[in-house]
């Protein structure tokens, strides 16, 4: 009888293991069982029947910040991309095109293998939920594909799940956007893509865009562009505000860009990758260009002391009074 009862046990437990097997081998339903033909008929008017979508961020309003709702969407993207009829999900890093400069190096960046368009946006919170824009780009031209607007119901949004960044974040990033005053600076700082009047210009995005969302065990990469030959700092500020040095470094890195260089870091010849992790939160990179050296050069992957607009703005001291200088913000969130 004994003998018969363990039986019995064994084998529900394994009646228990396959079911739970056979259901995880199962493809993930898209929580928002519309979203596929939506994206379908974002492409009715295009002069093409199909399209290779790179998918870039999405960002909370117009400023360019992550939250968690973003990573939450672009994974229902995902997806929807695999029963869409017309478009077919490119599987590669390619936000970082949304910016003009690095757009316009494309092949520097990216390579020959590229996609046909991306779909980015942003999202907007309101008592019924999240209205999301999604806007489709050429990729090749810049040129609108098309734009729709999609609104998520509350209800099929996790509880855990954040839709507005923090007033933290905000006032980090507002205090790191522009260091310098507008008689010293030669670009608005913040989104990383400044206006076409100012005549120096650096750019600075992740491999996902602005405002990225990235989970633990994903791994960074910087992409830079300079409209001038300019000496070049870049500092990581992480999730408690401690500011380092990350570039130039002791790696590598001349702590030079050329005009209209393509450069990307960690770069290919680099002996160590950024690959993130805990403590979850958000960080910011923040890239300063100067036509004249820097007077000084802080130790790298070292912690500065003070704050990150303190530690950072003690380094940026020049030799010269005639001194140009550009910067940019990026900012992205790091989650489980």
């Amino acid at each position: 009888m004994r003998k018969k009862k363990a039986l019995g046990r064994l084998l529900a437990a394994f009646f228990l293991v396959m079911c739970a097997s056979i259901a995880f081998a199962q493809p993930q339903e898209p929580t928002l069982a519309d979203l596929p033909s939506i994206l379908d008929h974002m492409l009715d008017n295009h002069y093409m029947p199909s399209a290779q979508v790179g998918l870039g961020s999405f960002t909370y309003t117009d400023t360019q910040l992550p939250t968690p709702f973003a990573r939450w969407f672009e994974d229902e993207l995902r997806l929807a991309f695999a029963k869409t009829a017309k478009m077919k999900l490119f599987d590669k890093q390619v936000a970082a095109a949304m910016d003009p400069a690095i757009r316009a190096l494309y092949g520097d960046f990216f390579g020959t293998d590229r996609a046909d368009s991306i779909l980015y946006g942003k999202y907007a919170q309101d008592d019924r939920g999240v209205l999301v824009t999604m806007t489709l780009t050429d990729l090749s031209t810049g040129g609108l594909i098309s734009e729709t607007r999609y609104a998520v119901p509350a209800s099929a949004i996790p509880s855990n799940v954040n839709v507005q960044p923090s007033v933290k974040m905000v006032q980090t990033a507002a205090a790191l956007s522009q260091l310098f005053t507008s008689s010293g600076a030669g670009g608005q700082a913040g989104s990383g893509q400044q206006g076409a009047a100012q005549d120096f210009v650096v750019t600075l995005s992740t491999d996902r865009g602005q405002g990225a969302v990235y989970r633990d065990g994903e791994r960074l990469t910087l992409l830079v562009t300079s409209s001038k030959d300019a000496y070049l700092k870049i500092y990581h500020v992480d999730v408690n505000g401690v500011a380092q040095l990350i570039w130039p470094n002791r790696f590598g890195g001349s702590g030079k860009i050329k005009a209209g260089e393509a450069l990307k870091f960690p770069g290919p010849n680099d002996k160590f990758q950024y690959v993130l992790g805990r403590p979850y939160g958000t960080e910011y990179i923040k890239a300063v260009a100067s036509t004249k050296p820097f007077a000084t050069m802080e130790a790298d992957f070292s912690d500065l002391q003070g704050s990150a607009v303190a530690a950072i703005s003690r380094g940026l001291t020049v030799v010269s009074s005639d001194t140009t200088r550009a910067e940019a913000l990026v900012v992205y969130e790091i989650l489980p």
